[in-house]
């Protein structure tokens, strides 16, 4: 009976990290951690369901297309879940759009101005005849800048607010500083993959090593860009102490991240930077 729990238990994690349901949910806490920091006073609740159910759709559409991978190749837990799981991969992806086509309606109808490139990136970057995934730059700066815009950029817009204040590219800095910080470790997870299917990454351009510090250093560049965020008055000591403390931990997973770790190192752990950063900023700041 223990066993059977034990099972339905894994079963379950594994379809929230793997089901990319874990992700969409860190793109919300990012949004939330943006709005504390920004100062709104509309909480763009309304945003947010939309960006979850936007990252929910993006990340399980692409994997409806994962093939099985030749005999003897390098192949990783979470892609041999998704081959096991299409059905879950492919319900996950009609709950997406669903979700995306329903609150939409309850945001403002811009939006669709703003995200649509966005979305059309996300979706380029999949597509291997573009082969943006086989330039080690191209890929990474993808990734950050489709996060950085949307969980920092689009939030700005979406106020109406004066653009590109002191206090906005600060915050639109950090904001990149940290997604750069959590995307390279994953080109370090994939390593071993990467190099079977021949893609070009940072850790076999430049070395683990050197990525991996690489990826230190911008830990550290966005703890050193968010102490003027306090002294412009951004945020008080409260969310700038739990942004510093998920920083920390952020930067000490960074350091343990290598080739070898477990993928639920990275998907539980990285990813989970996001959400432990929504979470600790919001509990300070509304509690």
């Amino acid at each position: 009976m223990i066993q059977i729990k034990l099972n339905f238990f894994k079963r379950f994690i594994d379809l929230i990290l793997f089901g990319n349901i874990y992700v969409a949910l860190g793109a919300v806490c990012l949004v939330q951690s943006s709005v504390i920091q920004l100062q709104f006073t509309d909480h763009l609740i309304s945003y947010s369901l939309l960006v979850f159910f936007a990252t929910l759709f993006v990340y399980n559409f692409q994997r409806i297309f994962y093939k099985s991978p030749p005999k003897n190749s390098q192949s990783s837990i979470r892609r041999k879940w998704i081959l096991k799981n299409k059905i879950a991969i492919k319900t996950l992806t009609l709950t997406g759009i669903a979700g995306v086509f329903i609150t939409f309606f309850f945001n403002d109808h811009k939006l669709l101005f703003f995200l649509s490139p966005l979305l059309i990136l996300s979706l380029v970057y999949f597509l291997p005849f573009i082969k943006l995934r086989k330039n080690p730059w191209l890929k990474l700066l993808t990734l950050v800048l489709v996060w950085t815009m949307v969980t920092a950029v689009v939030p700005i817009l979406l106020m109406n607010i004066e653009l590109f204040t002191l206090k906005d590219l600060l915050h639109i800095l950090v904001r990149f500083c940290f997604m750069m910080a959590i995307c390279i470790p994953f080109d370090i997870r994939d390593l071993e993959i990467d190099k079977a299917d021949s893609v070009s990454t940072l850790p076999l351009l430049l070395s683990e090593n050197i990525a991996r510090w690489l990826a230190f250093g911008f830990m550290l560049l966005y703890i050193f860009l968010i102490i003027p965020e306090y002294l412009l008055g951004m945020i008080n000591v409260q969310v700038f102490l739990a942004l510093l403390i998920s920083a920390i931990i952020n930067a000490i997973i960074v350091l343990m991240s290598n080739s070898k770790r477990s993928e639920y190192f990275y998907v539980a752990g990285i990813d989970g930077t996001m959400i432990l950063q929504g979470i600790l900023v919001m509990g300070v700041y509304y509690l």
